[in-house]
């Protein structure tokens, strides 16, 4: 029985594999290796915990999920969600496999997602006025700070387009730069 029941795994196992190869089509293989590199370099740059993939099945829309256990205010969550989609848009638009399945060729800003769970150092919720999560979704970013009173809902929703939030990331980093250079006199 021992036999039996050894060669019957080993038999699913093969099958297994076999039909794998068989259910991922190549173009979906490619998405998923460029998402898993934008993944490990993400999650290492910034802390993050990976949470979840999207996509739809034409290639016209990718988005990767992550967690990420610290309290952030709204600055350092634009400049994270501006840098890790620019990132993953950098990963696509270089990888020559999947250039022939995206629509448009090449991806832009509002063909990528960005989401950040956010959660306390304790992996507590965060509520109002702390943001909970946030996105760069097709070209937007929103923020949403959670209600204390019903932790299914959200409190309050901030937007910005992508633009906005580029303007607001140079004048920021104007100003430190200000703010860094000593007076002469």
């Amino acid at each position: 029985m021992n036999k039996s029941f050894f060669l019957l795994t080993i038999l699913l196992f093969v099958q297994f594999g076999t039909f794998s190869n068989i259910l991922i089509p190549e173009p979906d293989a490619t998405v998923h290796d460029v998402m898993d590199k934008t993944i490990d370099i993400l999650a290492k740059k910034y802390n993050l915990n990976p949470c979840g993939i999207g996509m739809n099945g034409k290639f016209e829309y990718l988005e990767i999920s992550f967690q990420i256990r610290k309290n952030l205010n709204r600055d350092e969550i634009r400049t994270m969600l501006m840098d890790c989609g620019e990132e993953f848009l950098k990963n696509v638009n270089s990888c020559e496999k999947i250039k022939p399945y995206l629509k448009p060729n090449p991806f832009t800003i509002k063909n990528t997602g960005i989401v950040l769970f956010i959660r306390d150092e304790n992996n507590n919720d965060v509520i109002h006025p702390e943001i909970c999560d946030a996105a760069l979704d097709n070209g937007e970013i929103s923020y949403h700070t959670q209600s204390k009173e019903n932790r299914f809902r959200y409190k309050e929703t901030y937007e910005e387009s992508y633009e906005e939030a580029s303007a607001l990331l140079e004048k920021n980093k104007d100003s430190s730069e200000i703010a860094e250079t000593k007076n002469p006199e």
